[in-house]
């Protein structure tokens, strides 16, 4: 395949119609970002893995869209970030795996999806400082019961199911809620 009629033949042709100063620097730029994704990708550990009880099954079925309504949520909306191990991502998205805020008082986790967070945490000896962006206004309350019920009893994790009553009631609760919760903020609502 000549590069006239592959991947890179729009790119290109566009490049080329540039004025001579604007092509040097669009070069420039590309190559710098290209360095610059080399040495990211270069210098990434790759992620732990610990092997959760019964983990292969959950991801087969995770991928494969039959782990129920709560996996299909997760893996198009939280693997992304907390990967379809649960692990997350070092320093960035932290372990759903054994997470008490997970599995424990019913309304944080759903307080997070809900809002987001945002800030530093320290969870089992770690630093993570990602943001988790809100989903109030692309789930309801079902599929947040759903995929919060898929994180509280896979992995490992065993807890209390969540109802989308319960999810409506913090919903309403936090309504007057603006941006991502910390936390403290986090903390502060026990």
């Amino acid at each position: 395949m000549s590069n006239r009629d592959g991947l890179f033949s729009r790119p290109i042709g566009y490049l080329l119609r540039l004025p001579k100063d604007n092509r040097v620097l669009a070069g420039l730029l590309a190559a710098l970002l290209m360095s610059g994704c080399y040495a990211f990708v270069d210098d990434a550990e790759p992620p732990e893995w610990n092997d959760p009880a019964g983990a292969d099954a959950q991801l087969q079925a995770i991928a494969a869209g039959t782990g129920g309504p709560g996996a299909s949520v997760f893996n198009a909306k939280c693997a992304v970030c907390h990967q379809m191990n649960g692990q997350g991502i070092p320093g960035v998205y932290p372990s759903l795996v054994g997470s008490q805020i997970a599995t424990g008082d019913p309304a944080l986790p759903i307080r997070i999806v809900l809002h987001g967070f945002q800030g530093p945490i320290e969870r089992d000896g770690k630093k993570y400082n990602g943001v988790m962006q809100p989903w109030k206004n692309d789930l309801n309350d079902q599929e947040i019961a759903d995929v919060l019920n898929f994180i509280r009893t896979n992995w490992g994790n065993a807890a209390a199911e969540i109802s989308a009553e319960m999810v409506k009631e913090v919903r309403d609760a936090t309504k007057s809620k603006a941006g991502a919760y910390t936390e403290e903020q986090l903390l502060s609502t026990l």
